[in-house]
């Protein structure tokens, strides 16, 4: 915490939450896009789901096309929630740092104040995809419908702690945007789903959020064994319905979301001392 005593480091984290929210409240452009992002994608995936798509055997391969979609869909939202979180405030929070705001604290906050909101975007997407996909009650570790959301708001957090780390490294919402439109032709191209990945970039995909937000709700859904009489299943362990490969796929995303939070946080203390210096 910078040296900094953990009662004065959580009381600013307090006021910077506090702070946050307002900012979200007042801003009614910003607050109607995290608004209304989940329902729209709720809409997408009624437009191009087809209910019995895990159930029916005259449908070909949508089941796996519509859980790419889901985490597609959760991996940009996360994304868009946060490019512009840092970069729009720089000046103001490395003002206040110079007169003792620990940036962690601020980095922290973002975070936080993120995560609550992806709370309510998990749900209704969850809520959503259960009822409009007839998806499998395996109950693997949990109910299902409980593993897909949870699944999904782990997705929603990593793609949104990237995003604090583009916004932490680049000055401007315009620079951002840039880099978070690569970041999201990465989801599709590196995940392994739409393009068969190997060799060095193999090591690109463990970085990609919605290769292991795919790999826990296939897990969850048991998508390999549905689609084995079609031969074609993701053809992947990490793919089978256990529980380790569940586990797994969450602590992945858990691990993206610290590592780029605390990267967020170095990225920001390094240019602040550039500053300063």
């Amino acid at each position: 915490m910078q040296g900094m005593k953990p009662g004065k480091f959580f009381r600013q984290l307090g006021v910077l939450l506090a702070r946050n929210f307002r900012l979200i409240w007042n801003q009614k452009l910003i607050l109607g896009s995290l608004i209304l992002q989940a329902p729209l994608m709720v809409v997408v995936i009624a437009l191009v789901g087809e209910p019995d798509c895990f159930t029916s055997n005259l449908i070909n391969i949508g089941s796996r096309t519509i859980l790419f979609v889901v985490c597609a869909m959760a991996a940009f939202m996360g994304l868009l929630n946060s490019y512009r979180e840092i970069c729009r405030e720089r000046e103001i929070i490395f003002r206040e740092a110079s007169v003792g705001v620990s940036l962690l604290a601020a980095v922290l906050s973002k975070a936080l104040t993120l995560f609550l909101v992806e709370l309510v975007q998990a749900a209704i997407l969850t809520a959503g995809f259960v009822t409009l996909i007839h998806i499998p009650q395996n109950h693997l570790l949990l109910p299902t419908n409980l593993e897909v959301f949870l699944t999904l708001l782990l997705l929603l957090t990593a793609s949104s702690a990237m995003g604090l780390l583009v916004s932490a490294a680049l000055k401007n919402s315009e620079a951002a945007i840039l880099l978070i439109l690569v970041l999201m032709i990465g989801q599709v191209v590196f995940s392994g789903v739409m393009f068969p990945v190997s060799g060095a970039l193999t090591g690109v995909s463990y970085l990609i959020v919605c290769r292991w937000g795919m790999a826990a709700l296939g897990a969850s859904t048991d998508i390999n064994s549905r689609l084995a009489w079609l031969n074609a299943g993701l053809d992947d362990p990490m793919y089978d319905a256990t529980v380790p490969n569940l586990v797994h796929s969450w602590q992945m995303l858990g691990l993206i979301t610290v590592v780029c939070v605390a990267a967020a946080w170095l990225v920001l203390r390094l240019g602040f001392d550039r500053r300063r210096g």
